[in-house]
């Protein structure tokens, strides 16, 4: 067993899920493990890019991920007694290190790369989107929808607001 204070530094290249489309992307960093009197602080640095799906056209295009990891793993089991291990102040966000004594990043790398993620991924901030009557991804090409096609549910209303702007 190691010493309190003892560092073990590695670089990792691993492929892993980092979106909900089941494709592996690679991320790539530097982990620095540190062993304090009760656990294992994570520090890593951790980039990737992944393939996103726009919220405006649906044209897939490639994302850059930054992750910067900070945080703290206890034992599941304590070393002295091969009991589990409760550490003090310990909630449902504590992390563990499994009873195989494996440290899986796997999970908190994903976290951390959604948190990086935007909520609205676009391809560029000023994409056209889909043309609403025909589906023409407007980045690409220009529709020929007529373009004072309304949303008949506003019918109503617009006549009244033209009949009033005539009479005037």
């Amino acid at each position: 067993m190691e010493a309190s204070g003892s560092v073990r530094e590695y670089e990792l290249d691993e492929r892993i899920g980092l979106l909900d489309n089941s494709r592996e992307d690679l991320v790539s960093g530097e982990v620095r493990l540190l062993k304090t009197t009760r656990s294992i602080w994570v520090s890593a640095l951790f980039t990737s890019d992944v393939v996103n799906q726009c919220d405006r056209c649906l044209a897939p295009f490639s994302q850059s991920v930054h992750m910067d990891i900070e945080e703290e793993y206890f034992p599941a089991l304590d070393p002295a007694t091969g009991g589990r291990s409760q550490p003090e102040n310990a909630d449902d966000d504590t992390l563990y290190i499994d009873e195989n004594q494996m440290l899986d990043l796997t999970p908190m790398v994903q976290e951390y790369a959604s948190l990086d993620l935007p909520m609205k991924p676009l391809c560029k901030s000023d994409c056209a989107g889909l043309c609403p009557n025909c589906g023409v991804n407007l980045n690409d090409s220009v529709c020929q929808c007529d373009t004072a096609l309304r949303d008949p549910r506003w019918g109503a209303l617009l006549d009244m607001v033209g009949n009033s702007s005539q009479d005037g």
